[in-house]
């Protein structure tokens, strides 16, 4: 059997732990190593998560890029992403990069030039892509079941502790909220309805527990024949309950609330609608770990069991328009 080694670099990463944790439930990897430069950092993350990082070798990063790796999993913390990455990618090496790819537009257009040029296999973190209930709502907008695809909404919520708040200003970004989880949905929008002709956004700060930050955002994704909307907040009770992605069409729709823990589908086809009642069909979905598809595919892409569908323009465009949301000039 075909092993992919792979090595590990930084672990500052929110969704570091788990996404390791689903690499290492795979029986046709071997992990040689974790580099993480702060040693405050891998003090902290190793004691959060023992059996994750415990067992797993601490090298310098010379000697971890000396050991015949195949791939690098990228889990710095978020601001270090697109500069470690690309420095991976330079040693030859496939990358899954946990998201958002940074504010620097041309150091990610970089990374990602490397990584055409060398024919490398990227992943990006955002997960909800190989969420069951989405992939099922993407399929059918595909697969012309809903027929003509019109509109798109998109929310995902949490009511946020202080500390967590206070992690999402140290990044020291524009709407912070929305650079976090902006993306997120922004990419399952474009997936069913491409590049938009315009995007609008809307911040505000609510003050919520004295910490003055954007904390709410709207974005509008304008269409030639329809919209997709995107929500996302840092104060919202039960906000994770309301994650939701809802794809409408001429023919039906579907709607994926919550997105997990447990996801729930349902479905409305023409003929079962009242336009004054609520009418739908629940869809049994096969729910995994949040982050087992996603690193499973990453693996076999690298070890070519599956095809490498990496696709860096559209990866580029869905940053652009992530940044273009924060008020970034791009």
């Amino acid at each position: 059997m075909k092993e992919a080694r792979i090595g590990i670099f930084g672990i500052g990463h929110n969704h570091g732990a788990p996404a390791v944790q689903a690499l290492k439930n795979l029986k046709n990897v071997k992990i040689v190593g974790l580099y993480e430069e702060d040693d405050e950092t891998y003090a902290k993350r190793l004691k959060e998560n023992p059996t994750v990082y415990g067992d797993i070798p601490r090298m310098g990063k010379e000697e971890l890029f000396s050991t015949g790796l195949t791939a690098a999993f990228v889990e710095e913390s978020v601001p270090k992403l697109v500069k470690r990455a690309t420095e991976c990618a330079e040693h030859g090496l496939h990358v899954h990069m946990d998201k958002p790819a940074g504010t620097d537009l041309d150091e990610y257009k970089k990374f990602l030039t490397v990584v055409k040029e060398k024919n490398l296999v990227f992943q990006t973190g955002y997960m909800y892509r190989y969420n069951a209930g989405i992939k099922y709502a993407v399929e059918k907008a595909k697969d012309g079941s809903l027929g003509k695809i019109y509109n798109v909404t998109a929310q995902m919520s949490t009511k946020h502790p202080e500390w967590f708040k206070k992690q999402l200003l140290s990044y020291n970004v524009k709407a912070p909220v929305a650079f976090i989880f902006g993306g997120h949905l922004i990419d399952l929008c474009m997936k069913v309805k491409g590049v938009p002709e315009n995007l609008t956004a809307y911040h505000t700060v609510s003050g919520d527990g004295g910490i003055d930050f954007e904390d709410t955002s709207l974005i509008v994704m304008k269409y030639k024949d329809g919209l997709a909307t995107v929500k996302v907040s840092s104060i919202e009770a039960n906000g994770w309950g309301m994650r939701e992605f809802t794809v409408f069409g001429e023919k039906g729709s579907v709607c994926v609330r919550p997105l997990e823990n447990p996801t729930v589908v349902t479905e409305t086809l023409n003929g079962d609608e009242k336009p004054w009642s609520d009418v739908h069909n629940t869809v049994n979905v096969e729910e995994k770990g949040r982050y087992d598809d996603m690193v499973k595919e990453f693996v076999e892409e690298i070890l070519d069991e599956r095809e490498n569908d990496t696709d860096v323009g559209y990866e580029y465009e869905l940053q652009k328009l992530t940044l273009l949301a924060c008020g970034y000039e791009v």
